[in-house]
């Protein structure tokens, strides 16, 4: 009997059900509570995501900085102000234009409820002109429209 190698999709899939495995497991217990970091959670879960996804999120294909698809902690200019998106993304070979933003939240914010969350990753995209980011804390994915100018009061009725 042959045994089938994996298609990079059924990897992907495979990798990404063995996080949510892991994050249903201990969720209640450790993931949930408001001790545990967004800087945890990027590490146990939304870089691997990405990672799973394809994104070379630590840099280990790509070593030239002018030319890396992802960059974490990427300076944006808001409002006069230099903020910090947690991660940027590109696509090769245009490294200067950010195609979409992520934000990343611990898993204890309630990320349908935080305008603040929610207003803070539009203003990313919006700045930049990218049409849409992302905010997660793995266990919720939200795709934000930036298009539009966002505002503290409307920013969760931007998804």
């Amino acid at each position: 009997m042959s045994q089938s190698i994996p298609t990079g999709f059924e990897a992907a899939h495979a990798r990404v059900c063995e996080l949510i495995d892991r994050f249903e497991r201990h969720a209640r217990d450790n993931y949930l509570q408001p001790g545990y970091q967004e800087a945890e959670a990027r590490k146990d879960f939304i870089d691997p995501f990405w990672k799973a996804l394809g994104w070379d999120v630590d840099h280990e294909r790509e070593h030239n900085p002018y030319e890396q698809e992802v960059k974490v902690e990427r300076g944006v200019s808001v409002a006069r102000s230099q903020k910090r998106a947690d991660y940027a993304f590109y696509l090769k070979p245009n490294f200067r234009d950010v195609r979409f933003f992520v934000e990343a939240k611990k898993p204890s914010v309630d990320l349908e409820r935080s305008a603040d969350a929610h207003f803070q990753t539009l203003r990313y995209g919006y700045s930049a002109n990218t049409p849409l980011a992302v905010l997660t804390d793995f266990e919720q994915i939200r795709v934000l429209d930036c298009r539009l100018r966002p505002h503290p009061d409307s920013a969760l009725d931007q998804v």
